[in-house]
């Protein structure tokens, strides 16, 4: 307990004079008289009457202390010390980020930020509602205005850290969304800082920082690209002083380099490898303590960094034609085609290659059976996949659909002369349509994926426009992708992969570097796998009838806000800066008015009694 005013406590002072007249003794007037006789009584009296007497017990001079002693410790304002206690609505936004897994702090800075959580929560008043967000790459309400502590302390017991970035601005805004209608509400934000130093907006109610984190010693593998056959490393020291590291490259399990970096702070350093492996496989670049028996730094996510390595499959593609130059130009200009030609005999007939190709296209021909494989048909007649009617030249009302397949096709130039009725079949989508039917359409039926044009090229100017290789482009990435995902992005925790399955696939399963399996199916031309919290690698398993093929990417950390651990000092919100509070911060609750309601108490009892001694009561035989 503290005494805000201590002078106060100078009215106990007065307690002199009081227990003064309590042993002041009464001083009579003496009277001479004829005898003493019958005034020995009176006599004796006057000899005992000294100025002073013995103290004695008395109930009056008791409670008339006790009233000077409460107001006394009144006008010294005693305060109790208490944990701070926010009255109203409290919502905690807990920083869930990649640095709170730094140890500076033991066990970790997100376990002290959850135990700071808790002493809130325990700290709360009677009827006080609490809400908690947990402020990840997408900021969640764990639990929202709440005052059963028994459930508050289950969500937080519940919330765990990640490995990626705080989206913060988002958390603002479901911060600012769970204080509506409050009209007390107290913001608490435990992190270590990480927060965009300009650009958050101001919270409508009263902000408190609590820094988590005491240290800044971190290096981080800043960066891993690979790029046809160059492997290029980045190490960045985050410390406030110089460090050395060991910087060490594997392809799979082979050693390529270890070499010793000297880094002063806040400095980066770079490493190039050249003449690497041609075989597909995994790199893997970690950064270690040169002491073999020291930890490296407090935050071991950055220092261990993925890239892959895949053989982009080359497509074989055959056009059966009469001879259309200008879709042999097309295939012979697209990235990653091994295009070839099959023409028909004299007499019409129709001999296909027996090697296998991955995509056929038939202009204006069929074949009498059909091969494996994807298949683009131009100018199509009935076949065993739909219908073919009569053709119209009355192109009105075309319609392009908003499909990945018609993504930067201007089609407002195209003029065709005629095309062929076509109902599209129920596995088909309607990508470019008129009134009389669809102009291209493309689907997947029976593990077989199949587009067709309506019309002939040569009997339109869309190989004179620049739809005509985006379209067709888009078209065969779609039959015949180059590859499900691109394996050379660098990935962050949290981002979406974008996968194109391969024509065949029933299942995609995914195994995250935890070995926890995910499983997706092909139902749809792309399809976004978003569990990438992890950071290591991922193998994407396509799995078929007879067949499985196995792929891999990579999520790094790489982001300098999570890396750079140092705590901030304060924080910028809105126009106003944030100073830090302590964790541990304490209130001081004032108990003066209960001493003084219990002086006005003593006072009243101490007014009855004292009436009760003075006033005479009844005497006997009185009526």
């Amino acid at each position: 307990m503290q005494l805000l005013t201590p002078a106060g406590l100078g009215l106990l002072a007065l307690a002199i004079p009081i227990l003064l007249l309590y042993m002041l003794k009464l001083r009579r007037k003496p009277v001479q008289v004829s005898s003493t006789l019958l005034w020995e009584r009176m006599l004796r009296d006057q000899q005992a009457n000294t100025p002073w007497q013995k103290l004695k017990r008395n109930l009056l001079l008791f409670l008339q202390l006790l009233i000077l002693t409460a107001l006394a410790l009144a006008l010294a304002r005693p305060a109790l010390i208490t944990p701070v206690v926010a009255s109203g609505s409290v919502i905690v936004l807990l920083d869930a980020s990649a640095s709170m897994n730094a140890t500076d702090i033991r066990p970790s800075r997100f376990e002290n930020a959850r135990r700071a959580a808790q002493t809130i929560l325990n700290s709360l008043s009677n009827g006080a509602q609490m809400t908690l967000i947990l402020v990840g790459d997408t900021p969640q309400t764990l639990i929202s205005a709440e005052t059963d502590q028994t459930l508050l302390g289950s969500a937080l017991a519940a919330a765990q850290p990640s490995q990626g970035s705080a989206n913060w601005p988002n958390a603002f805004a479901l911060a600012a969304g769970a204080a509506q209608n409050s009209p007390n509400v107290t913001f608490i934000i435990l992190s270590d800082g990480g927060l965009p130093a300009t650009g958050l907006p101001a919270l409508p109610g009263q902000v408190r920082y609590v820094p988590i984190g005491t240290s800044a010693d971190n290096l981080a593998i800043s960066a891993l690209a690979l790029r046809s056959d160059q492997l290029f490393a980045e190490i960045t020291n985050y410390s406030v002083s110089h460090r050395a590291t060991l910087l060490s490259i594997y392809f799979n399990d082979e050693l390529l380099t270890a070499r010793l970096l000297e880094l002063d702070a806040g400095a980066s350093q770079s490493l190039s490898l050249t003449q690497l492996p041609t075989t597909p496989g995994l790199y893997r670049a970690q950064i270690s303590s040169p002491q073999t028996a020291t930890a490296l730094d407090v935050l071991p996510l950055d220092d261990l960094a993925f890239a892959v390595n895949q053989d982009a499959a080359t497509r074989r593609v055959l056009l059966v034609s009469k001879g259309n130059l200008y879709l042999e130009q097309l295939l012979a200009s697209l990235p990653g085609l091994q295009p070839f030609r099959a023409l028909p005999a004299a007499d019409g007939t129709l001999q296909l290659p027996s090697d296998p190709f991955d995509l056929y296209i038939f202009d204006g021909l069929l074949p009498a059976a059909w091969p494996n494989g994807s298949l683009l048909l131009i100018n199509p007649a009935s076949n065993p996949f739909f219908e073919v009617g009569l053709p119209f030249s009355e192109m009105t009302n075309l319609n392009i659909r908003a499909h990945p397949l018609t993504r930067y096709v201007d089609w407002s130039n195209v003029h065709i002369l005629q095309a062929k009725t076509i109902q599209p079949p129920a596995w088909a989508d309607a990508l470019i349509e008129s009134n009389a039917g669809p102009l291209v359409f493309a689907g997947q039926t029976a593990n077989r994926r199949i587009a067709s044009l309506a019309f002939d090229l040569r009997e339109s100017d869309l190989p004179l426009q620049v739809a005509y290789p985006i379209l067709f482009s888009n078209l065969i990435n779609y039959l015949v992708p180059p590859a499900a995902f691109d394996t050379t992005q660098a990935l962050q925790p949290g981002q979406p992969l974008t996968i194109i399955p391969p024509p065949g696939v029933e299942k995609i399963v995914i195994a995250s570097p935890s070995n926890q399996a995910y499983v997706l199916l092909p139902s749809a031309a792309s399809l976004s796998f978003t569990n990438t919290a992890e950071t290591g690698y991922y193998a994407v398993n396509f799995i078929s009838n007879d067949s499985t093929q196995v792929d891999y990417f990579a999520v790094n950390l790489f982001n300098p806000t999570e890396s750079d651990i140092q705590p901030r000092q304060s924080l910028q919100i809105g126009q106003n800066a944030i100073q830090p509070a302590p964790a541990n911060q304490i209130g001081l609750s004032e108990i003066w008015p209960w001493l003084a309601a219990l002086a006005l108490l003593v006072l009243i009892v101490e007014w009855q009694v004292y009436h009760r001694r003075t006033l005479p009561g009844p005497k006997s035989g009185d009526k």
